[in-house]
């Protein structure tokens, strides 16, 4: 029927994908809780519908009886992003999405995440994959700052930053016994307070 939009059968691949993208960029982002670790479950039956969904996701250093490794982990632990149309928002079909608990809501109105920062999350992804834990703790990092050190053994140590050493380490001013002991720690260990 002439009148009701484009005829995708007949269209360019070009002119289907600057659709795709002028829809994108005339829905609004939303932010939607997931249940307990199924951040990936629920991104992957939003996918199956036909929604975009953006999942920032944390690269992290996990140290576990002397072996170390690198995991991609949910940057917002229970929540993922949605880029909905005013046509696409059907709440009861996202509410009950395998992997969801719905969108966050105040009241009856739906919050809206502003487009940059979005655009921002995606900006400090490595290669589209993930953000680098050591570079926003690093960004945050100034002498004089105080941060937890995790050591192995022990409970978490308070600690003052003393300087920024190379890309990997930092040197730390340690409270322990009620004396300040300066030692250098890697950035995969300090969790900034």
């Amino acid at each position: 029927m002439p009148g009701w939009g484009p005829n995708i059968l007949t269209m360019e691949r070009e002119q289907l994908i600057n659709m795709m993208r002028d829809n994108e960029t005339e829905g609004h982002w939303y932010a939607i809780r997931t249940k307990n670790k199924k951040e990936e479950v629920a991104k992957f039956n939003y996918q199956r519908q036909g929604y975009t969904v953006y999942l920032p996701l944390l690269r992290k250093t996990v140290h576990h009886a002397r072996s170390t490794t690198e995991k991609l982990v949910a940057f917002f632990p229970g929540y993922l992003f949605l880029n909905l149309a005013p046509a696409e928002q059907n709440w009861t079909a996202i509410a009950s999405t395998r992997g969801s608990l719905g969108a966050l809501c105040f009241g009856d109105s739906y919050i809206e995440i502003p487009g940059w920062v979005i655009s921002d999350l995606k900006a400090r992804e490595d290669k589209g994959l993930s953000i680098l834990a050591k570079d926003l703790i690093k960004e945050n990092l100034t002498p004089g700052s105080v941060v937890t050190v995790n050591i192995p053994g022990l409970e978490s140590v308070e600690a003052v930053v003393y300087s920024i050493r190379g890309s990997e380490n930092v040197d730390v001013l340690l409270n322990i016994l009620s004396r300040q002991v300066k030692t250098t720690v890697s950035l995969d260990r300090i969790k900034i307070d």
